[in-house]
């Protein structure tokens, strides 16, 4: 009977120990949650930036092409 009662005071030992643990990760979630939560906001702005940069950089190289294409039609007919 005293055998048991030891195992069961070690089992007890043990999920107590796990109930800590289990709280201080579920502290350690919350808290990356909200720096996730804030680097998310951070990147909405950079997406949009980028956006406009690609958008700029297409318009540069169309109007590099059209270039090009107007100048063989010149040079096509001097």
């Amino acid at each position: 009977m005293n055998s048991n009662n030891v195992k069961l005071d070690k089992i007890i030992e043990r999920i107590g120990k796990i109930d800590s643990t289990l709280s201080a990760q579920h502290i350690t979630l919350q808290d990356h949650i909200r720096r996730t939560e804030i680097l998310e906001k951070e990147i909405v702005p950079l997406t949009k930036n980028m956006n406009m940069l690609q958008g700029a950089v297409k318009l540069i190289a169309l109007a590099g092409v059209i270039a090009t294409v107007v100048e063989a039609i010149h040079s096509m007919f001097k």
